[in-house]
């Protein structure tokens, strides 16, 4: 039996195969083909792409009909807006473009910034799919049918049934977390009616069979599920096996993302005011939330452009990549470097201020680049540290951390995160662990198996790394100068 995860990207989509055994079979990965600096995707792109990665991934298998299920999991806050034939009213505003508006503005007046906390549990703003929602009714040229969250799009698009999981819908500002419905409050104060949302789903719920004529395009057996997955991190979460209280997922690429999951929804809105979301995982009763910075891996590939020219030439006579040797000439000791790393800005949680820089602090005449790479590494640490402290004041804690991500590749960085976060970091093996995750859902929907003890069994993981004391001792003093530079820093580019 194989399972095909869709992972959709800002950038490109994958298609992924796994057999029931957790095996990577088939990958496929399309990139869309936009022009430089668009923030819209045209859904007619979004679409073809997906198509194609399926077809490509399902002609490298040996059997096609051995495809049971097709799960699709996506980026969050963006939707595609269509009519009563499905046609396209717009391109999908991508989750990263600003759509700040008047209508949003007064909207999140007239109903309060503390009512949207209270039911949505995320602060107002206008990066999630309701300030979109809200220009599209404006400017189509015809009125919307439906709004559908870009996975649900995707499943609409393979099945015909308009659907969405709980953790997408919870990226539209419309939902109301402990009921777990779409909130009759919000949308009458937003003018948007139920019958323009799509069906809310458990995450991993079935929307239905592959439609024929698509079936038999791509070679694969019209009984295929298309099953609904979930917005990109949470599926992140499960392919790493997190799935119980006190664990979380690191997942660390160009921005960082710590995910934890927690039992119950903090009484205090600080939560909420720290930009922390609330969303339900799975079934479990339990929550996770989104602890994330902008700046991470993109600080590090910031370095290596930086000091490109000095170091490719030293990487190539070694017959190593730019990222070993990084990681090969980095100092084996905390440095006495501070690095703000906020060179996109301040972005995420718990604090946004888009004009805090970036900034080093203690360089000296004997500071080398190595040097300098560690401190890279240790101030995007020391943010997630302030993250973490954060979250500990609303009583969400982590004792154990998977990584995944192109950070987890690098020893160096586990061991750095360890010693600061002071927990052990249990690094997986698949490189491919949202993939993985949303065909773990596709074979749970099919075959009725435990997708929590199916995600332990795939995911393949690498040594834990422990804390090493003396380094944990040196960086809580260095995490205490951190948190004051950070302060007086951000306040004096306010």
């Amino acid at each position: 039996m194989i399972s095909l995860g869709i992972d959709i990207g800002g950038t490109g989509s994958k298609c992924v195969a796994f057999d029931e055994n957790g095996s990577q079979k088939a990958i496929s990965y399309v990139e869309y083909p936009l022009e430089a600096g668009m923030v819209n995707l045209p859904q007619e792109m979004l679409t073809e792409s997906i198509k194609k990665v399926i077809s490509d991934c399902v002609k490298t298998l040996p059997d096609p009909d051995e495809v049971a299920a097709i799960t699709v999991s996506s980026f969050g806050e963006s939707f595609a807006a269509i009519d009563k034939e499905g046609n396209s009213l717009g391109d999908i505003i991508l989750y990263f473009a600003n759509a700040e508006n008047d209508e949003f503005d007064e909207l999140v007046k007239k109903v309060g910034e503390e009512k949207f906390m209270r039911i949505a549990r995320i602060l107002p703003d206008a990066s999630y799919s309701l300030a979109k929602m809200l220009y599209t009714k404006k400017t189509a040229e015809k009125p919307v049918w439906k709004f559908l969250f870009v996975a649900g799009f995707i499943c609409y698009q393979l099945s015909g049934n308009p659907v969405c999981d709980v953790s997408l819908a919870c990226r539209s500002l419309l939902y109301d977390v402990e009921k777990q419905d779409w909130s009759d409050e919000l949308l009458e104060a937003s003018g948007i009616s139920r019958d323009e949302l799509p069906t809310v789903l458990p995450t991993g719920g079935i929307a239905g069979n592959i439609l024929p004529e698509l079936a038999e395009k791509i070679g694969i057996s019209p009984d295929v599920k298309i099953v609904i997955g979930s917005h990109d991190q949470i599926v992140n979460a499960l392919g790493v096996g997190v799935s119980k209280v006190g664990e979380a997922v690191d997942v660390s690429g160009t921005c960082e993302c710590i995910e934890p999951v927690y039992a119950s929804i903090p009484e205090s809105l600080d939560f909420q005011k720290y930009n922390f979301a609330c969303v339900p995982y799975f079934t479990t009763g339990g929550y996770v939330t989104y602890a994330y910075n902008i700046s991470a891996g993109s600080v590090v590939r910031w370095y290596r452009d930086f000091f490109g020219d000095m170091l490719k030439k030293e990487a190539s006579d070694k017959g190593m990549s730019a990222y070993d040797y990084f990681n090969e000439v980095c100092a084996d000791k905390p440095t006495d470097i501070i690095a703000l790393p906020f060179l996109q800005g301040m972005g995420g949680t718990p604090d946004v201020n888009p004009y805090a820089t970036g900034a080093f602090f203690g360089i000296t005449t004997a500071t080398r680049v190595g040097d300098i790479y560690r401190a890279i590494l240790e101030g995007v640490t020391y943010e997630m540290r302030y993250n973490q402290e954060k979250l500990a004041e609303n009583n969400v804690r982590f004792e154990k951390l998977y990584a995944c991500g192109g950070g987890a590749k690098s020893a160096k960085w586990l061991q750095i995160k360890a010693d600061i976060l002071g927990c052990d970091i249990i690094p997986t093996g698949s490189d491919e662990t949202g993939a993985m995750g949303s065909a773990i859902l596709g074979l749970a929907a099919v075959t009725g198996r435990d997708k929590f003890e199916m995600a332990k069994q795939f995911a393949g993981y690498r040594e834990t790394v422990h804390p090493i004391p003396d380094n944990a001792a040196i960086y809580d003093k260095k995490y205490e100068q951190y948190k004051k530079l950070r302060k007086v820093y951000v306040e004096a580019v306010l």
